[in-house]
């Protein structure tokens, strides 16, 4: 790796460590030079802002949530398409700090640039498997449509899903109910289902006591960055 790209990647590594002790809002950009002991200079000679720091971490994020599926062996072409929608959701366990970050910009326009970035870098990575995998278990009988454009049609579900749970994540933490987070999970479950014409009960995508459980300690983790900034 180059010197540049080094110094590139140093500041996307340093952005996760000060995003997760301070958040997004709290991280100014003297913490980072005084982190990586370089110049304004240097900084904006890579990135333009933090939040294109921000922006690329999340598609760093996306590539690694990829890989771990990956690296995943499932035994099943159905046990692989679960897999795929539950890695590229980050309501997994594991996922808390990721989530942690996102939210309090749920709302705010850097935060609507931020998820459109890292929902595209999901779309170029998950996409074509799901596509080969979908016809795979098309051409064996398991799914049964004829439409084209399907696999195009349920990513996009997949992407109101995800923004709608984020949604709802950020409703919990001004202390809203859960219920919205189990429901739409169901519904989505149900509409791979129907749309497929698949058997009933054979779409997981992701549990909706682990999203809760994710998000119950993604918020904690906020809780405790506020208390310590007063």
């Amino acid at each position: 790796m180059l010197k540049g790209d080094l110094r590139k990647q140093a500041i996307v590594d340093t952005a996760e460590e000060l995003f997760f002790e301070k958040g997004y809002a709290g991280a100014t950009i003297q913490d980072f030079l005084d982190r990586l002991n370089c110049s304004k200079g240097s900084f904006y000679h890579h990135y333009e802002s933090k939040l294109q720091v921000l922006t690329e971490l999340c598609r760093q994020k996306a590539e690694k949530s990829f890989a771990a599926f990956r690296e995943k062996v499932y035994e099943e072409n159905l046990d692989r398409l679960n897999g795929l929608v539950y890695y590229a959701m980050p309501f997994r366990d594991g996922e808390e700090n990721t989530l942690a970050l996102l939210l309090p910009l749920i709302g705010l326009s850097d935060g609507r640039v931020v998820l459109d970035a890292m929902l595209d870098a999901q779309k170029k990575l998950f996409f074509p498997e799901m596509e080969k995998l979908l016809e795979y278990l098309r051409a064996k009988g398991e799914f049964h449509y004829s439409q084209a454009l399907l696999p195009e049609l349920l990513w996009d579900s997949y992407t109101a899903v995800y923004l709608r749970l984020m949604e709802e994540a950020a409703f919990i933490r001004q202390g809203g109910g859960p219920g919205g987070v189990t429901l739409l999970i169901e519904a989505e479950r149900f509409m791979w289902e129907r749309l497929l014409d698949a058997p009933f009960g054979c779409m997981e995508l992701i549990r909706a006591d682990e999203a809760l459980r994710v998000i119950s300690h993604a918020i904690s983790r906020l809780k405790h960055l506020e208390q310590a900034d007063t």
